[in-house]
């Protein structure tokens, strides 16, 4: 089943839309890690969708069933409901996360 995404409204000529899906381990107030994918989701904003969920939510979506034991944050970039890319765990520098975003963005949508 995939993912639901945003539509392609926004996006770039060749383009498509792309969902950030955030899988943010439920912790009291908000981590340095919640901090970049904040701003490298307002930098991205007219390209990408940003969507959190927690790990026990992503037991039930397929490829990430394993993430519900998983105490680290996981990034899933996806575009129409494919993964094409992700960055993972909260040391992750933001230079690397905004790379794996920029790319998913900047690669052409296969036809």
């Amino acid at each position: 089943m995939p993912y639901e995404d945003g539509g392609d409204g926004d996006a770039p000529e060749g383009g498509a839309c792309i969902t950030l899906l955030y899988v943010r381990p439920g912790r009291e107030g908000l981590t340095e890690f919640d901090r970049r994918v904040g701003v490298i989701a307002e930098r991205y904003a007219r390209w990408v969708e940003l969507v959190v969920i927690a790990p026990e939510d992503a037991a039930g979506r397929p490829g990430l069933e394993n993430l519900a034991s998983c105490g680290s944050p996981a990034l899933f970039l996806l575009r129409r409901g494919e993964l094409v890319g992700e960055a993972m765990g909260a040391l992750l520098p933001a230079r690397e996360m905004e790379q794996v975003v920029r790319r998913a963005v900047e690669w052409p949508a296969p036809h």
